[in-house]
Parts: C-alpha cells; structure tokens; sequence
C-alpha cells in the first residue's frame, strides 16, 4: 500500500502537501530559533515567563473554539469535496459552532482577569493574548487539508509569522514593551485568519446553519474535543503548572526549552496531516497495514532526533539562547529531549490511525488518562523538584500514552462505546 501510493496520483499529491506542510513546519522551527532567544534577553525570564503563560492561556482557549474540527471536519471535507452543496452545508455548520465557542472563550478571559487575582494583575496581556484564537477560529486550516490545498495554508502562515518575527525586533525593545508580544502574535494570527477566509470562499456558497445537522456534529466531535484538551494538559498545560507553583521566571526557563522540542518533534505533523485525508477513504484492514509499515522508520527517526538532542544540549541551549540561567537547566532539556522519541509513535496512532479508522474514543480513552496523569505528576513534582518535577512528568506522560494507544492498537477487537 505505501508503495503504491508513492508511485500513484495521490501519492504526488500527499508528497506535493507534505512538502508544503514541511516549509510551514521548517518556520515554526526557525522562526521562534530567531525570536525566541532575542525575547528571552530582551523580556528577562520573568516578563517572558508571564508571556508564555497568557499564551499558554490562549492555547487552552484555542482548544475549546477548534473543538476537534481539526480531525472531525478534515474527514468529513474529505469525504464531501466532490459535492459543492454538501461542502459547503459542512462548512457553515462547522463555523457557526466556532463562532459560539469563541464567545464562550472571550466571556472566560472576562471573568478570570475580573475574578481572579493571578489573571487581574496583568490583565491586558491576556485580552491580547486572545487575538491567537480569534485568527485561529476563523483560518479554516481543516477545510484546506480535507480539499488538499495545503499551499494556501503554507503561503499565509508563513507570511503571519514572518511579519510577526520582523516586527518583534521593531517594536520589543525593552522589558517594559512585552504586551507588543501577544499583541503582534495575536494580530499575526488574525491577518491569517482573515485572507485563509477569504480565499476558502471560493470553493464554497453561503448556506445557513442546519441545527440538527450541527448537533450530530457536536455530538461526534465532542470526544475529540476532550482528547485534544487532555492533550493540551501535558503539551502546554506544564508551563502554566509551574507559573502557578513556582513563579513567573522558572516558567519562562521551562517554556524556552520546551518551544524548542515541541518545534521539533512537530516535524512528523506535516506528515500525518498530509496523509491523512487520503488515508481515512480507506478500508480499516489497508490503514492498519499502512501505520504497521510506518513504525518502524518512525521509530528509528525519532529515537536519532532525541539522542542527537540529548548529546548537544549544552552547546545548543548556550548556542541559542547565551543565557546563563537556561544554562544552568541543561538537564531540563536532556530528559525534555525523550519526547521526540515517544511522541513519533504516539501522533502515528492519536493523529492518524484512531482518527482515520473514526475510533475517536479510544483516542479520547488514551489521551485524557495520559492528560490527567500528567496533570497530577506536574502539580506533585513542580511542588517538590520544581522544573524538573514537571520535565519528568511531560516524558513519563508520553511513554504512558504510548502504552495505552499501542494497547488499544495491537487489540483491535476492544469495543468502547461510541468508537
């Protein structure tokens, strides 16, 4: 199967999409190496601690207002590209539900900068943090990788985030300028959002919402949404957790460290999205042969990246950031760098198997015990091992979920209700 894919139509298609994906990838990679280090001196640890915290907010929020369409809506897109009317039926369902979880989003921001004394302090960071959810609830990324025009989403990604790394040396110049940082990103995000909508209304017409039809929606969404939050606590949650204990600063250190590997394990993201569309119009039995061809090579990748990343931590920590207290955590980054390893496996089944076959809950299954699990090691060792408490619960979390997913893979004949 994998071998007529590479010699087919679709197959140049895929390659054509993951190429695309690759370069989106490629600048989420350089363009935080650029930025990243000139903020971490120009903020200092603390008032970049307090920024990745309000972002690691608007992460959260992003969540909730995707609600799982990533996944849910790019098969469906997938499966109704050839019928203009019922595409674009989908497509209105679909945003008429952002547009209710954005306003859901915006009132919780309300009422934790109004009620809550940690959120009250700094409380137009985290307005302006919402301008990433706002430009990410209106770029309909799903409906570009369901018709698979994966360019467009290359072209004004890259752009936002381009003109947002410019910025940042134009109008962050001190410690004093950091609510620049969430205002550009968000007004990057939104920029995005506004010419990705623009360009997808030309494979669409305008049809109104049909409520039953954006219930069956919700409903076969929603353990998608709860898998994808459960992700999030172990993915962005453990900044937040150790802003919370153990101050502004060491939050800062950690999420230096931590943007560096996410950006680098995601390199299998563009792939998994790229095949996904084409994956998920087959029969269960091809998929399943399909991800088993795929483990090995993955495997073998993502245990190089993360020896690679454990063997030059020093030199490259020092090499990026040339900041005596990220330094001084070069452990941090050792145990962090594992994740490369045990997140290649995992996304080849949470990303791309469970969702192509539509067993949604046992994904969900796999991700919210992994989510909770974390959740409650981060709190324990951010309480008494501080940051590398917190390091070790995000690589111990990803072997656990590991276990659950490859469990449920090698059993394919366990019913859970609703998969």
């Amino acid at each position: 199967m994998l071998k007529s894919l590479l010699d087919s139509k679709n197959g140049r298609i895929v390659a054509g999409n993951y190429t695309a994906l690759l370069f989106i990838q490629g600048a989420n990679v350089i363009l935080p190496l650029i930025a990243l280090p000139y903020l971490v001196r120009t903020l200092e640890a603390e008032r970049f601690g307090l920024v990745m915290i309000a972002q690691t907010m608007g992460v959260f929020l992003t969540i909730l207002v995707d609600f799982g369409f990533n996944i849910s809506a790019t098969r469906e897109v997938s499966l109704l590209r050839s019928d203009r009317d019922k595409l674009s039926q989908l497509y209105w369902n679909v945003f008429f539900v952002k547009f209710c979880l954005v306003v859901v989003s915006f009132l919780i921001v309300l009422i934790l900068i109004t009620f809550v004394e940690r959120f009250r302090v700094e409380p137009l960071v985290y307005v302006l943090s919402f301008g990433m959810v706002l430009g990410h609830a209106i770029f309909p990324t799903w409906f570009f990788q369901g018709i698979e025009r994966m360019r467009v989403i290359t072209f004004v990604n890259v752009l936002a985030k381009v003109l947002f790394t410019v910025a940042i040396f134009f109008f962050v110049l001190s410690p004093e300028d950091y609510e620049w940082v969430p205002l550009l990103n968000g007004g990057g995000f939104i920029l995005a959002g506004i010419i990705g909508l623009a360009i997808s209304f030309k494979y669409v017409h305008f049809k109104s919402p049909d409520f039953s039809q954006v219930k069956i929606l919700v409903s076969e969404t929603a353990s998608l949404f709860v898998s994808n939050f459960a992700t999030s606590l172990y993915t962005s949650g453990n900044t937040f957790i150790l802003g919370m204990i153990a101050g502004d600063a060491l939050a800062g250190v950690y999420s230096s460290m931590e943007k560096l590997v996410l950006a680098i394990k995601n390199i299998y993201v563009p792939l998994y999205q790229a095949i996904f569309p084409w994956l998920a119009t087959k029969e269960e039995t091809k998929i399943t042969m399909f991800v088993k061809k795929m483990m090995l090579p993955v495997g073998i990748s993502g245990g190089l990246i993360s020896g690679i990343l454990i063997l030059i931590a020093k030199p490259l920590l020092h090499f990026i950031y040339n900041d005596a207290q990220i330094d001084s955590y070069t452990l941090v980054f050792q145990i962090l760098a594992g994740i490369a390893f045990f997140s290649a496996l995992n996304m080849l089944l949470v990303s791309l198997f469970f969702p192509a076959i539509k067993h949604y809950k046992k994904r969900m299954y796999a991700l919210v015990i992994g989510g909770l699990f974390n959740l409650l090691v981060a709190i324990v060792g951010a309480r008494y091992f501080s940051i590398y408490g917190v390091a070790v619960s995000a690589i111990v979390t990803e072997f656990f979920i590991l276990c659950i997913a490859g469990y449920f893979f090698s059993k394919p004949k366990i019913e859970i209700a609703g998969t």
